[in-house]
């Protein structure tokens, strides 16, 4: 039986909710608290250095270096960990999911690396590529690869995105058997004016995976000052979440509340220099 399905089963247990099923790869989905806090399943980027994993041909239009960091506590059990850069044309980003003991004989650690590419074609296309590598440390080694192309169209405060989920890949090596990528569809759209002197996103995000459920999300951001506050609503429950800028430095934080507890808990911290 997958492991995965295993921790999606013991999730289950403990938290009375798990979303969908678990397949290979889907750490690369699981959301920090800025995309958290918007109802997750991003495609359109509205971050950095986010864009690197929401949607790398966002990196066509960045400037500038940006660093994150981030933490999550999810259903109480999965512990994902999470660096992140990015600067003109280029992104990388890092990630750490442990399962801790999950029960006898039952844990679960796994990372995963992605390197991406951005560059627009004019003042209002971009396009992109992903390499995700998954690595397996418990309860055995395994390695895999997968590419994800992008596309990102730039209208005045609206944007449109597009990301292709594995559509070449190398299936990840367990030992005893070979498990390969499903393939999967982001799309998004997202709308940002300004109202007074506060600033306001609007997103709305889908996502299909050959092994899972629709996932969707909608999400709203108001920023004033040094404040900025997201609420959205997703697949995964019910989101909240703040940012406190303070010149290049910003310190972020969310919570889902999904249909049954606990909920997710994530904070991070960010510095970015440039657009």
């Amino acid at each position: 039986m997958r492991i995965l399905v295993l921790i999606a089963a013991a999730v289950a247990a403990v938290s009375g909710f798990a979303g969908g099923y678990w397949g290979v790869g889907e750490i690369f989905s699981l959301e920090g608290p800025r995309d958290g806090a918007m109802g997750g399943a991003m495609a359109v980027p509205l971050f950095l250095p986010e864009a690197a994993h929401a949607n790398p041909a966002g990196l066509g239009f960045a400037e500038g270096i940006h660093l994150a960091s981030s933490y999550s506590l999810r259903f109480g059990t999965l512990r994902l960990y999470s660096l992140a850069a990015a600067g003109g044309n280029w992104g990388a980003r890092v990630i750490s999911l442990d399962a801790g003991a999950l029960g006898a004989g039952l844990s679960y650690t796994a990372y995963g690396v992605v390197l991406s590419g951005g560059l627009h074609l004019g003042d209002a296309l971009a396009v992109g590529l992903a390499w995700k590598g998954f690595f397996q440390a418990t309860p055995g080694e395994a390695f895999g690869w997968a590419l994800d192309p992008a596309f990102l169209l730039r209208l005045g405060g609206v944007h449109l995105g597009l990301v292709v989920e594995n559509a070449a890949s190398a299936p990840i090596d367990y030992g005893g058997h070979r498990e390969p990528w499903p393939w999967g569809i982001r799309g998004g759209a997202s709308l940002s004016g300004e109202i007074g002197d506060a600033a306001v996103t609007l997103a709305v995000n889908a996502r299909y995976a050959a092994t899972a459920s629709l996932d969707f999300g909608v999400g709203i951001e108001v920023a004033r000052g040094i404040w900025g506050l997201r609420m959205g609503y997703g697949s995964g429950g019910f989101a909240v979440g703040a940012s406190l800028g303070l010149g290049d430095y910003g310190v972020h934080w969310a919570i889902v509340l999904h249909p049954y507890p606990p909920p997710t808990v994530s904070v991070g911290a960010s510095w970015g220099s440039g657009g």
